[in-house]
């Protein structure tokens, strides 16, 4: 399989897509994060010039992966699960590393998880929010990272969530006064109009992460029950579709950063002081 089909599988299931060093880890552009895209143009131009490998954003992709090691790497993650009265979780897509390690990919959870090292086990890291994962098609000299099974992607076990989830406050504060409607209606417009014009103005090359950022801070709001969730999605569309044709960005775009976007913040729900 050559990258530039790799980068466009990987583009087809949603995930946005940043090029590699050839034969290489490292992003090839700075910003990555801002820069990964679904754009299948965009694409095209990156991967026609050289053979990068190919990242996923697994943030704005929903994504937790779990890296496994060769071989301890397997053998701890099992028994992890198994203390949790759990079976191992290898029902799911999985890319085998040119290590002989896994990436396991699982769909995200609800609470925002990030990069970890060795949290769940020695030999065993996530990448999560802020992370990417090499994706398969890629190589690292003459080995690649191929497919190693090509099953859908399976939510999150419950008991993997539970321990990658950062521990409550000891002391659970204090619950803030209740902004008036009047002050809550004056916050929500200003941030509507705030958002939907970064959104407009969002300039080639970070729409992406323009438009799933916007859509966290409303999901924010979304969160603390100050904005209903259609609404929301219909003002980033309308302030997106400004953007509609340019470059390949489309709607199908804007909708999955959306949606990513607004459940992220909906986990945070604003707080008014």
């Amino acid at each position: 399989m050559s990258r530039h089909r790799a980068a466009l599988d990987a583009a087809a299931r949603g995930w946005p897509v940043v090029p590699l060093r050839p034969h290489g880890k490292e992003p090839a552009v700075r910003g990555w994060e801002d820069a990964a895209t679904l754009d299948r143009d965009r694409i095209g131009h990156w991967w026609s010039r050289h053979a990068y490998n190919v990242g996923v954003a697994c943030g704005p992709a929903g994504l937790l992966v779990v890296d496994l090691d060769v071989p301890h790497g397997r053998q701890a993650f099992a028994r992890r699960a198994w203390q949790h009265g759990a079976d191992d979780p290898r029902d799911t897509y999985t890319v085998a590393t040119p290590s002989g390690g896994e990436h396991r990919y699982f769909r995200a959870p609800d609470v925002p998880l990030g990069n970890t090292v060795g949290r769940i086990a020695p030999h065993v890291d996530t990448r999560g929010v802020g992370g990417y994962v090499v994706a398969a098609g890629s190589a690292l000299g003459p080995h690649r990272y191929r497919v190693l099974r090509d099953a859908p992607v399976a939510p999150a076990p419950e008991w993997l969530v539970a321990v990658l989830t950062p521990p409550a406050p000891e002391h659970p504060p204090i619950p803030a006064q209740r902004p008036s409607p009047r002050r809550v209606d004056a916050y929500r417009a200003a941030v509507l109009e705030g958002e939907s014009e970064r959104v407009r103005e969002a300039r080639p090359g970070t729409r992406a992460h323009v438009v799933f950022t916007a859509a966290c801070r409303l999901g924010e709001l979304v969160g603390a029950g100050w904005l209903d969730e259609t609404t929301a999605v219909a003002v980033l569309l309308s302030a997106a579709a400004r953007h509609d044709g340019v470059e390949g960005w489309t709607e199908r775009e804007a909708l999955h950063h959306v949606e990513n976007g607004i459940a992220l913040g909906r986990c945070r729900p604003r707080v008014l002081r």
